[in-house]
């Protein structure tokens, strides 16, 4: 692994790799930029900035470009650096109206507006008939987007910064998993199966008949989950602009997305290089009855530990 920094006053690089005598990068897959966490000892020629630019590669591999976003400083040897790529600045809040638009062109459409660099955006195929937001974070709005998508369309994308470049990629099964295991990288692990979140059996779905002047109701449901947890509900406004097939469709896409446990699952493990939230791993533990594949939600290597903590959840 290669650390390197650029003073964002002077111009001035510095290869800080023998400085560094703790480091944790930490990717996640909705709502938080990667971040870069460290500690370095203290050297006259290095002067840490806020502002200034870090990277973090794997030969020739580009992990994280990021910005130093706070430096703590003590009586010790070493200096604290915080650093998060420019996903960060999707904080930022702003007020937007989009219409007939896919969740690609919302990403790029923010993207131009606050000048950060965009890379691959696929086309994700789903037009959105009308969204408006007042005074709402930028990631708050990208991730609607593309909840909107999932949910009519069942496809996943997921947002990342790759090495300085805003991405959308989808997620899909690769031919080749990474398999942690028991008798493979894992360390430990704790895995849970809940009905306590994101997870229902009813779907109702209104929309405002400007016709009638009544509210008309869409419900879909699972009677035999029903009998077995209670009714749990999900209740929410369509979109004005789908039709009444469309809405069912979406309820019908909305059951079959959440009418099941919430299964998700803790790891510690050896090193991935390069693995990251959004992607996919494949656990094989036979003490929890787990073999199957799993999304990672958030990941934490330390890199000089050369280990890794994941949480990840049932695709």
């Amino acid at each position: 692994m290669m650390i390197q920094y650029q003073n964002n006053r002077t111009g001035a690089s510095f290869d800080v790799t023998s400085l560094v005598v703790s480091a944790k990068w930490t990717t996640t897959r909705s709502g938080s930029p990667a971040k870069l966490e460290l500690s370095a000892l203290k050297d006259a020629a290095v002067e840490w900035t806020e502002g200034g630019i870090i990277t973090l590669q794997d030969g020739e591999s580009g992990l994280f470009y990021g910005y130093v976003f706070k430096i703590s400083l003590s009586q010790d040897e070493t200096v604290d650096i915080t650093a998060y790529d420019q996903t960060r600045y999707l904080k930022n809040k702003e007020t937007y109206v989009f219409q007939g638009v896919r969740a690609d062109q919302v990403l790029r459409e923010i993207a131009e507006d606050f000048k950060l660099k965009a890379g691959d955006v696929p086309n994700t195929g789903y037009l959105i008939s009308y969204m408006i937001f007042d005074s709402k974070p930028l990631f708050d709005i990208i991730l609607e987007a593309l909840d909107r998508t999932l949910i009519n369309s069942g496809r996943m994308f997921y947002l990342w910064d790759d090495f300085g470049a805003l991405r959308l990629s989808e997620v899909t099964r690769p031919a080749e998993l990474p398999v942690i295991g028991e008798d493979s990288l894992s360390t430990g692990f704790t895995y849970t199966s809940s009905i306590d979140g994101e997870t229902y059996n009813q779907i109702k779905l209104v929309r405002d008949n400007k016709d009638t002047g009544k509210r008309d109701v869409y419900i879909v449901k699972d009677s035999n989950n029903m009998a077995l947890w209670g009714t749990l509900q999900a209740y929410e406004k369509a979109d004005d602009g789908l039709n009444e097939g469309q809405i069912k469709a979406q309820a019908e896409q909305m059951l079959e997305l959440y009418n099941r446990p919430e299964r998700t699952l803790s790891l510690s493990a050896l090193a991935l290089p390069g693995l990251r939230a959004g992607q996919i791993i494949y656990a094989r533990l036979p003490a929890a009855g787990v073999e199957q594949s799993f999304l990672v939600e958030e990941v934490t290597h330390d890199l000089l530990e050369e280990d890794m903590e994941l949480k990840v959840r049932v695709v």
